[in-house]
């Protein structure tokens, strides 16, 4: 993490969002240090995730100071029903 901050606080970046959360606070630290920011993002309702696994998620992190943007879905209307490839999309 510390060589790919490096890399995009000398490309002038300063926020990057994430599919997934990031609870390892250290690679929060580094990405603060040198001056990013992160768009973290939670999933609530899921094959995989629950209301309880988003807000503790938050919670373990919501906190820190690089985190600037809690991104509830990914794609909010493009639904995954879990098993054997079933999408529901709204247009």
């Amino acid at each position: 993490v510390l060589q790919d901050a490096a890399l995009m606080q000398a490309a002038g970046i300063n926020a990057v969002r994430v599919y997934f959360a990031i609870s390892d606070t250290s690679v929060l630290d580094t990405l603060w240090a040198h001056g990013i920011y992160v768009i973290m993002t939670v999933y609530y309702d899921s094959a995989f995730d629950s209301v309880s696994m988003a807000v503790d998620r938050v919670c373990a992190v919501g906190s820190h100071p690089a985190v600037i943007l809690w991104n509830i879905f990914n794609e909010p209307n493009f639904v995954y029903r879990g098993g054997g490839g079933s999408y529901v999309a709204d247009a």
